[in-house]
């Protein structure tokens, strides 16, 4: 059995809908996306960490999944009851031999 076929992490996707309250503040609300969808959890290397702060973002996490998850920067990402703030669309990753698998780096809500 190869890692494509047996990803050892369950993921729930949410995207923000942002509305103004009565005061003219802002006021979050979730749509669920998908919920139980597989996915493999990682740190990000000190690398990528560096290209995060670049980029001015700061990634602590990235996530694989085998197929396009479609997830934006208004999505969070909640996996083994930890949520994560998207912060780029998937990207392809053809990292792992034969198979591809498509990256969202993420950043872990404190």
């Amino acid at each position: 059995m190869s890692v494509l076929e047996n990803l050892p992490h369950l993921v729930t996707a949410k995207r923000r809908a942002r509305s103004k309250d009565a005061l003219g503040g802002t006021k979050d609300s979730f749509t669920v996306l998908f919920t139980d969808k597989a996915c493999w959890r990682q740190l990000v290397s000190d690398k990528e960490y560096k290209e995060g702060q670049r980029r001015e973002q700061q990634w602590t996490h990235k996530v694989y999944f085998v197929e396009d998850p479609e997830v934006d920067e208004q999505c969070v990402l909640v996996v083994s009851g930890d949520t994560m703030r998207v912060q780029s669309t998937a990207n392809p990753d053809a990292s792992l031999g034969m198979g591809i698998l498509y990256r969202v780096m993420c950043s872990l809500d404190e």
